[in-house]
């Protein structure tokens, strides 16, 4: 875990210093220059080449469109087109923009596409085809620039024309061969434990075109933009614009913002300077920031437009459609907006609006708002994250300072275009309110090292941007106390100061607050409310619920359950629903809401695979943990050369003295102090502890519940286990067995076989043996990397836990084999997921993944 938790510092440390080295690059490059210059050479820009620009993204994320029609037509689902345009065109802007873990394109896609039909599966491989599109897109047109003009991108790039040749030869052959290899329709791509169909003949050979249009058309949106001495073909160009996107993708820093700039001033040393810093930041305007607004602000236009006959009407359908997408949205404007709250602090204000308001207002107010407006800027990105987590707290606190925002945006300069845009972004916070359900506090929220990265490179970048824009102003100690109309480096200063201060505020007082807390059960656990599911279970293992140690969610009419316990921030359910089985799914969500609503993550552990369909639907991945052993008792006997050992080892008992005897519940009561005693010595003698979840710990409360099988040597009880039955005699099994020293040779195998004879002649369908951790996993070369990761601890783990010897043992009794599944969120969280499932099981295994 120390490692795991190291390499995720280390990926947000690297993006981080990647963004440092561009903003490096780029102070470098733009330090002889003056913000007025820039801003004067993007206002230069003619109003003809904005509009062909601006044309030239509307045709951008058209084609880009085309390329989740193209998924969907591989996946053979029917959507309108309306719907994948527009769900295309939302995603985009949002990835394109930000590329944030909680942000992203498929984040998107899920929320829209499932009221469609889709399934987390499809969504998964629209994403999965889309990003394959792109990449053959990115090499094909590197690869022909490299080709046609291999003289300019050599000078570009500061390498030899005949290496450029040999990379442009090499990305357009890679392209021709995913071409001939997707496009035989029998071939299955294996893709980290996925298999993919390949697209076929009809499908493949427009994917790189698709690509190299929708590439071409982005790109030419920005050399449009340059200006008119920058002498750069469009080929040429077109190399150093995919170096650039590539590089900004790899950086993981939201937007590529920096990186992709620096690169492009880099490789283009013949352009203007200042002619190419405007032209970079009417780019980013253009393609990035305003089909942003759009998309954010597009659901709520279409409702209102369907719908202006009735406003209430308006409000409720526009409620109801954003409510799906509204936290990812609500935090990517909320970061948005932000964002622009410390630019502004950061920049000067426009003299003639200062000139206007300094005549009503006095300059403390001006001073304060501008403060009030960089710290109010802050504490929206700190809450973004939260926003997107549905946290209810997080929603009321931005809101006001939304409604703050716009008044300091107001007061410190007549800034209406800002106060615009807040006011639009607290307009969807307000449509989408319903969706911020989740009562956990804003302090337990624990951010993660790539957000954290993300705040301080925003703040990084914001200082920066202050100190280029005031560079022509000598630092002295006196700025920091100078008060002026005019003054606008000094407020910078103290704005950028606030802002730091409460950044380190929260983020010290967030990493170094107290641990999350657990949430338990409320009250004390009473049996009679879960005896109508349990006359209902069809498995043994509901049993487990009378351990009392886990939480239980009861079915409203009481006759189902979920029984969990939650381990840090996972939620884990222990097997399948107990209960009426029409009333299971619904349970099933019930508890996905309830996890949800705390911040925690769903999972299941040791469920089957009938009822893995239920578990998918929720959005959850199975990860196969084991097998389990059940003997069909019809069969059982020990008679025949199958049963030689089983026999030996039980006449090996009798000869000893061993004796078996039922004990029903209401006898149980004299003999628990002599099964105290045998429990006490038993764990003493294996130097361990009572375990908890997936079974019970030895009580007098826990065992009076059921019948026990009592082992007696000379009349004195040696050996004892619990039995867990079905109602409907589906299922038998045991779970305490605990043996005392004077216990006869073969105990264990004489207490299987005489329960397995006895659950026989009572009726009973199946003896369950319980599960074989890791047993059954695949080893193929092709299998998924869990199974061979599993497949290698089962082989060679015997120093954490007897894996091999424990299938072993199960197999003398001839049982079915049933795989068990964990089904739990997949991605970054499973590894966390399964150090908290490990708090909760066997020890073996919690040292296991603990190591």
């Amino acid at each position: 875990m120390a490692r795991l938790a190291k390499a995720r510092w280390l990926g947000a440390a690297i993006p981080l210093v990647l963004f440092a080295g561009a903003l490096f690059v780029l102070h470098r490059e733009l330090s002889t220059l003056h913000l007025g210059s820039v801003l004067a050479r993007l206002g230069s820009i003619p109003e003809r080449t904005l509009v062909l620009a601006a044309a030239l993204t509307a045709v951008s994320y058209l084609v880009l469109s085309l390329y989740d029609m193209l998924a969907l037509r591989y996946l053979a689902k029917q959507l309108s087109r309306a719907r994948t345009m527009l769900t295309s065109f939302v995603a985009y802007a949002f990835a394109h923009t930000l590329s944030l873990a909680t942000l992203t394109g498929a984040a998107i896609r899920y929320r829209l596409y499932s009221n469609a039909g889709l399934t987390f599966t499809d969504v998964a491989l629209v994403t999965a085809f889309s990003t394959i599109t792109l990449a053959t897109g990115f090499a094909l047109l590197a690869g022909l620039s490299f080709l046609v003009a291999p003289g300019q991108a050599a000078t570009a790039l500061h390498i030899q024309q005949g290496w450029i040749v040999a990379l442009g030869t090499l990305l357009v052959a890679g392209v021709a061969a995913y071409v001939v290899l997707a496009a035989k329709r029998d071939r299955v791509l294996q893709i980290r434990g996925w298999a993919l169909r390949a697209p076929g003949p009809a499908i493949a050979p427009l994917q790189p075109v698709l690509g190299l249009v929708d590439l071409t058309v982005a790109g030419a949106v920005l050399w449009t933009l340059l200006p008119a001495e920058a002498h750069v073909s469009f080929l040429s160009f077109a190399g150093v614009y995919v170096v650039a996107c590539v590089l900004g993708a790899i950086s993981h820093v939201p937007g590529g913002v920096g990186v992709f700039e620096s690169v492009i001033l880099l490789l283009l040393p013949q352009v203007p300077r200042d002619a190419l810093a405007g032209s970079l930041i009417a780019y980013r305007l253009i393609y990035y920031i305003v089909p942003l607004c759009v998309a954010g602000l597009l659901f709520a236009g279409r409702e209102l437009v369907a719908q202006r006959a009735r406003v209430a009407l308006v409000k409720q359908a526009a409620e109801v459609y954003l409510a799906p997408v509204v936290p990812q949205l609500a935090a990517a404007l909320v970061f948005l907006a932000a964002v622009v709250l410390l630019l502004s602090g950061a920049t000067p204000g426009i003299d003639t609006r200062l000139a206007e308001i300094r005549h009503v207002l006095p300059l403390p107010v001006l001073e304060l708002s501008h403060l009030a407006g960089s710290a109010i800027g802050m504490a929206l990105l700190i809450l973004a994250r939260a926003l997107a987590r549905r946290v209810n707290a997080a929603y009321h606190i931005a809101v006001w300072l939304l409604m703050a925002g716009i008044v300091a945006s107001l007061l410190k300069g007549l800034d209406f275009e800002e106060a615009i845009l807040l006011a639009g972004v607290l307009g969807i916070l307000y449509l989408g309110r319903c969706s911020f359900y989740r009562s956990s506090a804003l302090m337990h929220e624990r951010f993660t090292p790539g957000w954290i990265a993300s705040i301080v490179a925003v703040l990084i970048a914001v200082t920066w941007v202050g100190f280029l824009a005031h560079r022509e102003v000598a630092y002295s100690n006196d700025l920091w106390w100078t008060f002026a109309l005019k003054s606008d480096a000094s407020r910078m200063l103290r704005g950028s100061l606030i802002a730091s201060i409460v950044a380190g505020a929260f983020l010290l007082s967030n990493l170094l607050g107290p641990p999350r807390r657990v949430i338990s059960a409320n009250g004390p656990f009473d049996a009679e409310n879960v005896r109508p599911a349990l006359e209902r279970a069809e498995t043994a293992l509901a049993q487990a619920v009378l351990s009392g140690d886990k939480c239980v969610l009861l079915s409203d009419s009481g006759r189902a359950f979920i029984m969990y316990q939650v381990a840090r921030r996972s939620w884990v359910a222990l097997g399948d629903p107990v209960g009426e089985r029409s009333e299971h799914e619904s349970l099933v969500w019930r508890f996905r809401e309830l996890s949800d609503r705390h911040g925690g993550w769903t999972v299941f552990y040791q469920v089957n695979s009938e009822r893995l369909p239920l578990y998918l639907d929720l959005g959850l991945s199975p990860l196969k943990i084991g097998e389990e052993a059940r003997v069909p008792l019809a069969e059982f006997s020990l008679e025949g050369p199958r049963r030689a050992d089983l026999r030996q080892s039980h006449r090996r008992a009798v000869r000893d003295g061993a004796t078996f005897e039922i004990v029903p519940p209401e006898q149980i009561e004299p003999l628990l102090p002599t099964l105290r005693a045998i429990s006490d010595a038993w764990l003493a003698e294996k130097a361990t502890a009572e375990k908890g979840f997936s079974v019970g710990s030895f009580s007098e409360s826990y065992l009076r519940h059921f019948s026990v099988a009592i082992v007696r040597r000379g009349g004195t009880p040696t050996a004892f286990a619990n039995l867990w039955t079905t109602p409907g005699k589906e299922e038998l099994s045991i779970d305490l067995m605990r043996f005392s020293r004077e216990a006869a040779r073969g105990s264990m195998d004489f207490l299987f076989t005489e329960l397995m004879l006895w659950g026989k002649a009572q009726g009973y369908r199946w003896f369950n043996l319980g599960m074989a951790p890791l047993s059954g996993l695949g080893t193929h070369p092709l299998a998924p990397a869990w199974h061979r990761l599993g497949s290698f601890v089962y082989r060679h783990g015997e120093h954490f836990y007897n894996f091999e010897g424990l299938r072993h043992y199960k197999a003398k009794f001839h049982p079915i084999w049933e795989p068990r599944y964990l089904v739990a969120p997949g991605g970054l969280a499973l590894p966390r997921i399964l150090a908290d499932v490990s708090i909760l099981i066997a020890g073996g295994l919690k040292e296991l993944i603990a190591k």
